[in-house]
Formats: C-alpha cells, sequence, structure tokens
C-alpha cells in the first residue's frame, strides 16, 4: 500500500496543502486546525519527510561527528549521550574515524559540508579551527570535544584529567604509598594527567618512582609491568593513565608473581567496563563519556538557535575498588 501524502491529509483535514505544511513545521496554524491536521495525518499514516522539510527550511537535520576511534569503547559512551540529545530535538547524526590522520579528517570534513550538516563536532585531536577553516571558509556551528585550543570555534568542551590524575595520587599518598611509579599516555589526555600526578607528589615532598612511557595500549601497560616488577627494587604503588595498560599490567603481575594489591597497589583511568571485573577489581579514575556527549548535543542545539555555550570542563569520579592498599593492612 503506498504512503499516504500531504494532499490526502489536506483533504481529510479540510485544509490547504500549506496548512498541513505550517502544522508539520511550526508554522503559525491555529492549536484547533492543528489538532485536526495531526488527527487526519495519524489516521491516514502519514509521516513527513524530514528531507523535504529540511530543504524548505535550510536545513539538513544532521550533524557530521568526527571520532578518532571507532572501537574505542568511550567513543560509544560519547555517541549515546549524543544521539540522546539530538533525537529528542529531530536530529541524526553523520560520524566516521578520522583515525588520528590529518588528511583524513579533512576529507571527512569536506564530505560532510558536501552533505549541508548544520552542524560539526569534532572530537580528540585533530585540525585546529584555523586550518579547518583556511582550508574550508566558513564551517557551520562547530563543537570541539577534547581538543586542543578552542580557535575560533563557538563551543568547547573538555574533561579535567589534570585534576582526576591528581586525585587519582592522592589517593594513594593518603593509603601510605610513596614510591609510585607513573606510566605515561600520550597527546594532551597524557600531559595532562602526568602533570596532575607530578603535582600531587610535589606537594607532598615525594618525587615519583619512576615516569615510564606509555601508548593508551595493552601491550604498552604490559611491558610497563614487566619493566617495573620485574627488579628486586620494586614501586609500592603504581598509576597508569588508562584502564588499557592497566589490563597489561595486570597481566604482567600475574606472570611475574607479584600479587595485586598485596605487593603493589594499582589505579588507572577511564573506568572501562572490564574494570570491575578484574581481580582485584581495578581502582580508577570515571571519565563522564556520556555526559559529555549530552553536553556536545546540547551545545549544537543552542549554537543553531543562535545561542553560545559556556566552555565546558567536567570533573572525573574516582571509583576506589581493590586494588589499592592501605599500608596500614587493610584495602
Amino acid at each position: 500500500m503506498a504512503d499516504a501524502t500531504i494532499y490526502e491529509v489536506a483533504r481529510r483535514a479540510g485544509v490547504s496543502v500549506a496548512t498541513v505544511s505550517r502544522a508539520f513545521n511550526g508554522g503559525p496554524v491555529a492549536a484547533s486546525t492543528k489538532a485536526r491536521v495531526l488527527a487526519a495525518a495519524a489516521e491516514l499514516g502519514y509521516r513527513p519527510h524530514r528531507l523535504a522539510q529540511g530543504l524548505a527550511a535550510g536545513r539538513s537535520w544532521a550533524v557530521g561527528v568526527v571520532i578518532p576511534d571507532a572501537a574505542g569503547p568511550l567513543y560509544g559512551r560519547f555517541e549515546r549521550g549524543l544521539s540522546e540529545a539530538l533525537f529528542s530535538q529531530g536530529y541524526t547524526y553523520l560520524a566516521s574515524e578520522s583515525r588520528r590522520q590529518l588528511q583524513r579528517e579533512f576529507d571527512l570534513v569536506e564530505e560532510f559540508l558536501s552533505r549541508k550538516v548544520d552542524a560539526l563536532v569534532l572530537v580528540g585531536s585533530g585540525a585546529s579551527m584555523e586550518a579547518l577553516t583556511k582550508r574550508f571558509g566558513h564551517l557551520p556551528p562547530t563543537v570541539l570535544v577534547e581538543r586542543e585550543g578552542p580557535g575560533r570555534a563557538a563551543a568547547h568542551l573538555r574533561v579535567d584529567h589534570e585534576d582526576a590524575a591528581y586525585r587519582a595520587t592522592r589517593h594513594l599518598l593518603d593509603r601510605g604509598h610513596r614510591r609510585i611509579a607513573h606510566v605515561l599516555g600520550p597527546r594532551r589526555a597524557g600531559r595532562e594527567r602526568e602533570a596532575g600526578f607530578l603535582r600531587a607528589l610535589a606537594e607532598a615532598g615525594q618525587r615519583p618512582f619512576a615516569l615510564i612511557p606509555g601508548d593508551f595500549s595493552e601491550e604498552s601497560g604490559y611491558d610497563a609491568g614487566r619493566a617495573l616488577l620485574a627488579k628486586k627494587a620494586r614501586p609500592d604503588a603504581v598509576f597508569l593513565a588508562n584502564d588499557r595498560m592497566a589490563l597489561g599490567f595486570y597481566k604482567a603481575a600475574w606472570e611475574l608473581g607479584v600479587k595485586i594489591p598485596d605487593q603493589v597497589s594499582v589505579v588507572g583511568f577511564d573506568d572501562l567496563r572490564f574494570a570491575a571485573y578484574l581481580t582485584p577489581p581495578l581502582t580508577t579514575m570515571r571519565q563522564p563519556a556520556e555526559v559529555l556527549g549530552r553536553r556536545a548535543g546540547a551545545a549544537v542545539l543552542q549554537l543553531l538557535a543562535g545561542k553560545r555555550p559556556q566552555r565546558s570542563v567536567l570533573p572525573c569520579e574516582l571509583v576506589a575498588r581493590a586494588s589499592v592498599r592501605h599500608e596500614g593492612g587493610e584495602v
């Protein structure tokens, strides 16, 4: 059976096609007339054509989203929050990954612009706004998430990585740990977490037991664990810049017969799903990825309404589990 048309709705409601269009597009229509149009549409099973509506209103009702890595678990949580904010207002989004390649990001932005998206959300490291505007000229309303420097972006959202790392390190210091090593992360987030770690130690009059390079992968956490735990002089605690490296560290500790937390306490960062299911469950800093997604969606809607959102810096939450031992004896 063919879909009902706007003409059939107009006949059923006893109004003009223009009145039906205004009723669905928020135009000036009497409340009683709008109710009659909606009732006729419901009886006939009519659904307005979103693309046609968009063309008439000069909108696509779509947002282009660039993320660094589609497989990253945090980005899935981010997209859930983003979709929650956008879908409730009739918007959808097109998302693709840049794989942290600058040229690929340029290509994605160009593709989104060709599709006439109403706004852009750019997540993670990538091209600056200056570079993007130099290449493409005028951009639609743009939200930067976890990206260095707002430039001329209309909205900028990020997580307070330095404060979170500071509090993670304080958690270890407050439980009597003094020989604390840190497995570093890359990019801006890694640098900010290192800064928070060092600030907490400096305030306590301590120096890092060791700073071990890492790249956020399980393999680098495993290599760091082998390097730190195979020696006779070992740290009494390790703060790893993300949970994936902590997972690799757990494997190294198990292979070397080093017990967590009896011989070394461990703190991660992110609170990925597996963190609560490790043995022992991992103490970590929970990133507000879903909240960040909702804030990004809300910022898009504010920009499209002609408003300028405030810059947002979101805190992380310490999730204390059994991987940290109090030097007095208890976990």
